[in-house]
């Protein structure tokens, strides 16, 4: 939840990321020929599968982060579909993969989760929790916990939240080792050693890997940064990751480069088209430039770049 806390302070939590995100041991990388055969339930989801795995329980329903996981899956295609086209499609891994009691159990966890969610939006602007200071952060932790209870009983939130809280107060832990001018980097480092002392082999593994994707996303940059050719920046990933995950990154890089030249080229039309029709003309050609360049879910992503 932190992640939601952290948002007004993006750059911070990219500098401390390695040593204090989110510790829950990453799912299994899925088979190649798995991801290829998945169908599309929104662009951005292109190359995945749903996280969250719900299935060990055998058809009942287990309350715990993997259910949140696979709501939060689909919730962020928010602007590529609608809410309800994504509680349907929920609803329908919710029905295949656990039994008609337990799906309908676990829809309704669904609609108080997203009920849940529209009040942290609303908590996102209250004036009086933010701020960059770890008590003020601390704040916004509780206020977060409050709101979480007018939505889940105590036996839902110890299921559904008690390891994210854990996690959370960890990463609080870990800001406040970090931002301490009376340590140094050795005191420092010692600090964090004790702290992941603390975790379990699976958290360390996972923190271990985290930290390594890190490190190759930084190269990365910098590589492209430094004028980097395609084959170079294949070369570093293959080394860091392999070869396979390699390609897919690489196809992925492709899109973006193929997205971000459409777009620019759709801006430079809409600004030529603002600068020679009159005004009560300008909202109609610029939906046709909408139209002729973008589907309907393309032009929802617009509004990010405009």
């Amino acid at each position: 939840m932190l992640r939601w806390i952290f948002a007004a302070m993006a750059a911070t939590v990219i500098l401390v990321a390695a040593a204090a995100w989110s510790l829950k041991p990453a799912p299994a990388a899925a088979p190649v020929a798995a991801i290829q055969a998945k169908p599309n339930f929104a662009p951005s989801l292109f190359g995945t599968l749903p996280d969250g795995d719900i299935e060990p329980a055998k058809g009942e329903l287990q309350l715990n982060q993997a259910l949140l996981r696979r709501f939060d899956y689909y919730l962020a295609t928010v602007g590529e579909r609608s809410l309800s086209d994504i509680m349907a499609q929920i609803g329908q891994d919710l029905d295949r993969e656990l039994k008609p009691v337990a799906a309908k159990e676990a829809k309704r966890i669904l609609a108080q989760y997203i009920q849940f969610k529209r009040a942290l939006s609303e908590l996102a602007n209250n004036p009086a929790i933010a701020g960059q200071s770890i008590a003020t952060m601390r704040l916004r932790l509780a206020a977060i916990q409050n709101t979480r209870s007018r939505f889940f009983n105590r036996a839902e939130i110890a299921a559904l939240f008690a390891d994210e809280d854990q996690q959370d107060e960890l990463l609080l832990d870990r800001l406040v080792i970090n931002q301490d001018t009376q340590l140094n980097a050795t005191q420092k480092a010692q600090k964090q050693a004790a702290l992941d002392a603390k975790l379990s082999p699976a958290e360390q593994q996972a923190r271990a890997g985290l930290i390594a994707h890190l490190s190759l996303a930084a190269n990365i940059q910098s590589a492209k940064s430094q004028g980097a050719t395609a084959n170079q920046l294949h070369a570093l990933r293959s080394a860091s990751v392999g070869e396979q995950a390699a390609d897919r990154l690489a196809a992925l890089d492709q899109e973006e480069n193929q997205w971000q030249a459409k777009i620019d080229r759709y801006l430079i039309a809409k600004a030529n088209a603002i600068h020679a029709l009159p005004n009560t003309e300008q909202n109609t050609a610029i939906q046709k430039l909408r139209d002729a360049n973008f589907s309907p879910l393309e032009q929802k992503r617009l509004g990010a770049f405009e």
